[in-house]
């Protein structure tokens, strides 16, 4: 009677830690699955914000490919399509809008005399209008460089930009004459001011009468810039004369 009730009483005993191992198992697997739930929700957010970054961005890539082609297709001296660049985030939502914070435009440009210029363009508060577009204000700067105008200012002649002056080097007879002249605007004219010279190395009065006279002739009117930006300023580097320009309130073509 004792051995069989010891065996029931086992029997009793693995029926009850069985049951048990599969509450365990299932309180397991049921803690399981909202750690799972969890970790699957971040992911499909993350997922969907970089499929709706993604989106934005090649919406803004075709929209600034079409301004390129349409700057280009309005802008014959253009040596090659600009490179547009239109800020504000999300792009969808200006887009939808129809304002943009900031637009910038660069390209590449030949003026009618063959002088090749780097043209930057910054345009702020850029809203839809009935013909095309408006900015509230525009900054630009157009850089030639100091070789070309070198070249067309004659033959032995060489143009260096050193300490915000532009350094003039020509043959007198064989002897290097250096003018160094400050760059200002008068109105849309270039003016430049000397500010010391030397012949072969000995230093020469800057204010003198020839020095004056040949500097008066170099000065050269500025053709009117696009956009109606007016000349602000001009500044010379080692590598390039930059004119700066600005405006307020301009129009900007639409659709070709």
């Amino acid at each position: 009677m004792n051995h069989r009730t010891s065996q029931a009483d086992a029997r009793a005993k693995a029926v009850v830690r069985g049951t048990a191992g599969r509450g365990t198992a299932v309180r397991a697997t049921a803690a399981r699955r909202p750690r799972r739930a969890r970790w699957w929700a971040p992911a499909g957010a993350c997922a969907l914000l970089a499929v709706l970054l993604l989106a934005d961005r090649v919406a803004a890539g075709v929209a600034e490919g079409r301004m390129a082609d349409r700057i280009a297709a309005r802008q014959g001296a253009l040596v090659a399509a600009p490179s547009v660049s239109i800020g504000g985030f999300p792009f969808l939502w200006s887009a939808a809008a129809g304002t943009y914070p900031e637009i910038e435009v660069e390209g590449r440009a030949n003026t009618e005399d063959g002088l090749p210029v780097t043209a930057s363009f910054d345009l702020h508060d850029v809203s839809r209008t009935d013909g095309g577009y408006a900015a509230a204000r525009a900054r630009a700067e157009f850089k030639v460089p100091l070789d070309a105008l070198g070249a067309k200012s004659g033959p032995g002649v060489r143009l260096t930009g050193h300490d915000g002056r532009l350094e003039i080097t020509r043959s007198v007879m064989g002897v290097p004459l250096v003018v160094t002249a400050a760059l200002g605007l008068t109105g849309d004219t270039v003016t430049l001011e000397p500010t010391a010279a030397s012949l072969a190395g000995r230093p020469l009065n800057p204010a003198s009468p020839q020095i004056a006279a040949a500097l008066k002739a170099a000065e050269r009117k500025l053709p009117d810039l696009p956009l109606g930006l007016v000349p602000s300023g001009i500044s010379v580097d080692g590598g390039a004369v930059t004119v700066h320009g600005e405006a307020k309130d301009v129009t900007l073509p639409g659709e070709a």
